[in-house]
């Protein structure tokens, strides 16, 4: 049978056109005797279904969209390992781009993901009230937002409790012997605001001094905000301890700090957030707040796939607990 179609697996099989799609897109509704006759014909002619046609039909195309902030930070890598562990079981493939903290570009993949007719989406956004977010309760396709609580409870997230994740960190620091604390802040994102506000909420008051930075996104960034750093907040005479919320700009602030005499942890200590796996592997193995990535990324992908699958609606908040990993940073 040459150019075998959906149609001549569904008359073979006894079948409806209908029944051929189910059994290739959500097998587990179909009856097993049933599913395994279709399947027997489709193994048969070594059938391969048409994807584009797949899609201009309104049939699943297998594909998940996901949209993250960046591809630099090792943090959105281990997210996407994640991710693909969970959705590769289900034989879908991933189509992945960065926003690059850009809402305008945000919304344009979100809209090219849409036209391109993706089964569902991932959705680490730029901001819980991203223009991205409202289009895609318009869209009626299945979302979960990542990295991010939702505002809107009808919208389904998977985040770290980054509250708690900052509050486990001051605790930690607070039994450290320093003079002053230094919190750098990488950006203006609900996640970061929040593990700040634990971590400055739960700091021992009136003890030491505290200096604020902002605005540090890489590890180039922290590499280059070092030296003023030490400058600034007389680093070689006072012992130190600086909280600063992403590991791979910590990871930059060690590196430099090592290049110019700073002794970690016995000058500068230093602490991130994040726990990636460069903070394992960084000269002075850096003590962080692990809201273990990965787990993050597989719980987003399988609450995703059930919303595809199994057609559950009901919104799914889900916040990972989070664990402070005490390395040479800090000190033991």
């Amino acid at each position: 049978m040459n150019h075998i179609t959906i149609d001549d697996i569904a008359l073979e099989a006894g079948v409806s056109k209908s029944t051929v799609s189910r059994v290739l897109s959500r097998p587990h509704l179909v009856k097993e005797k049933t599913r395994e006759r279709i399947l027997a014909v489709i193994e048969k002619y070594s059938y391969t279904p048409n994807v584009l046609a797949q899609g201009l039909a309104g049939m699943p195309t297998k594909n998940i969209g996901v949209v993250v902030d960046e591809f630099s930070n090792n943090f959105y890598i281990d997210l996407l390992d994640g991710i693909d562990s969970v959705i590769s079981e289900h034989k879908y493939t991933l189509q992945v781009m960065s926003s690059l903290w850009n809402p305008d570009r945000e919304i344009q993949g979100i809209r090219s993901m849409l036209k391109n007719r993706v089964d569902g989406i991932l959705l680490a956004p730029v901001s819980s009230q991203s223009p991205a977010v409202l289009e895609l309760k318009k869209s009626g396709i299945p979302f979960v937002m990542v990295n991010c609580q939702a505002a809107d409870p009808l919208i389904s997230y998977v985040s770290c409790d980054n509250y708690k994740g900052g509050a486990l960190l001051a605790e930690h620091i607070n039994s450290l012997d320093h003079e002053q604390i230094i919190i750098v802040s990488v950006f203006d994102h609900e996640s970061v605001r929040d593990r700040i506000k634990g971590f400055e909420d739960h700091l021992r008051k009136g003890t030491v001094s505290i200096t604020r930075y902002s605005n540090a996104k890489t590890y180039r960034d922290g590499y280059d905000l070092a030296p003023a750093v030490v400058d600034y907040d007389s680093i070689r005479t006072k012992k130190t301890c600086l909280f600063i919320s992403n590991d791979y700009v910590a990871v930059g602030f060690i590196a430099r700090f090592l290049e110019m005499g700073i002794a970690i942890p016995e000058q500068a200590a230093v602490a991130g957030f994040d726990d990636i796996r460069l903070s394992a592997l960084c000269r002075v193995p850096l003590t962080t707040v692990s809201q273990s990535v990965q787990e993050m990324g597989r719980i987003a992908a399988r609450t995703l796939m059930e919303k595809i699958l199994l057609n559950k609606t009901e919104p799914v908040k889900y916040l990972i607990e989070p664990r402070l990993i005490v390395r040479e940073s800090t000190g033991f």
